[in-house]
């Protein structure tokens, strides 16, 4: 067994600081993604300062949902807890689940959503809405990652064991083998429906960005990364890291030449697939060397002082689910809160990280309260 294999999988006894710091960088770019990118598709203000400062955050954080899913996978994968079925779906319902449902019932009546679904024609209609976007797309379309994550969360029990199913059915492959030729096999289908959408043979919005299939690569790839990276040396590891995260670069900085070229995007930018995020050829290499550089970081033992991005990580699901909501009420309803950041584009970025931290100081302070509450109990005593 190489080296890498002892450090491939974060330990469960205590939090990582390394993927606690990946998680609290990236949901800091899902913030900035969603408030930056509202400044780049505004025709009227293309290539002004606040634009192409919107359009970096935009696309440079591209890659935090594809290494959210490869790091639900690896600390699923890496938890030596085996419990019942039953009690496995339960969890993943109290713990994902319940929130989501909260967030999506107070995003639906206060986006005004509601007013949409009261328009549609029939009981019928309303009904197949209401569950299309509670299952599928997100009742807000930035939601879609959590009943995307939880349809990966449902496989988990099949994805984890199919490899030492396959190896028992065929023994002289071993299952780090096993695992590695599916993650191919999803890989090859990731970029076939990437290229598919992107070619507008399929619907993005229905086989892409939302769909459990064009994500599951990343989600097994985390689940067996302990078995993946036992077949390389640490060496090879760093090297592969290296190489990743330069074409990493290089494809976005492929990306921006295209996206800044005015003879191609339009001169107010009326041109520009900035939608198809996740399948254009440029992002979709992007994404997946991003997440191979980063991932490496966690076999090879990068432990980075556990600081203010850390602690997002911590948070990283209640910032997601409720930055929309904080967003509009606290910035995007506000003409002169808009205006100010194209005045000032600095803004935009102390408005993303205020988002994230008002929200994560909010869960935190609720969690400490609810353990205090249970852990101290006050007891009148009568005394005569």
């Amino acid at each position: 067994m190489s080296p890498s294999a002892q450090t491939a999988a974060p330990g469960t006894g205590s939090r990582n600081p390394y993927i606690d710091t990946l998680r609290g960088w990236s949901i800091f770019g899902v913030v900035c993604v969603h408030f930056a990118g509202s400044f780049v598709t505004t025709d009227q203000f293309a290539w002004s300062p606040s634009f192409f400062l919107g359009l970096t955050l935009n696309q440079v954080f591209g890659f935090a949902v594809p290494l959210f899913i490869f790091l639900s996978g690896l600390l699923a994968g890496a938890s030596k807890s085996t419990p019942g079925l039953a009690a496995y779906y339960s969890g993943r319902a109290w713990r994902i689940g319940l929130p989501y449902l909260i967030a999506s019932i107070a995003s639906f009546f206060l986006l005004n959503h509601y007013e949409g679904w009261l328009a549609l024609p029939d009981f019928h209609a309303r009904w197949v809405w209401l569950f299309q976007h509670f299952f599928f797309y997100g009742v807000e379309p930035t939601l879609y990652f959590i009943p995307l994550i939880l349809q990966l969360y449902l496989v988990q029990p099949l994805l984890k064991a199919l490899p030492g199913w396959l190896n028992r059915l065929v023994p002289a492959i071993g299952s780090p083998h096993w695992a590695l030729a599916l993650t191919l096999s999803l890989l090859v289908l990731h970029v076939s429906l990437g290229v598919l959408c992107n070619r507008g043979t399929l619907d993005y919005y229905a086989w892409g960005r939302p769909n459990s299939l064009f994500w599951a690569v990343y989600f097994f790839a985390g689940l067996h990364f302990r078995s993946l990276t036992g077949l390389v040396s640490r060496r090879a590891l760093g090297l592969g890291a290296a190489v990743a995260l330069a074409l990493a670069a290089g494809a976005m900085a492929w990306n921006f030449q295209h996206l800044t070229n005015r003879a191609l995007v339009g001169r107010n930018f009326e041109l520009n697939r900035l939608d198809f995020a996740y399948v254009r050829p440029e992002m979709l290499g992007y994404d997946l060397a991003m997440v191979v550089g980063l991932a490496a970081g966690v076999a090879l033992g990068w432990s980075p002082r556990a600081g203010l991005a850390a602690y997002l990580g911590r948070y990283s699901l209640e910032i997601y689910l409720w930055h929309i909501l904080v967003l509009y009420f606290g910035a995007w309803r506000f003409a002169d809160v808009l205006a100010s950041c194209r005045e000032l584009p600095e803004l935009i970025v102390i408005i993303c990280g205020g988002t994230a931290l008002v929200i994560a100081a909010g869960a935190d302070s609720l969690k400490r309260s609810l353990a205090f509450a249970t852990s101290h109990r006050i007891v009148l005593v009568k005394v005569d």
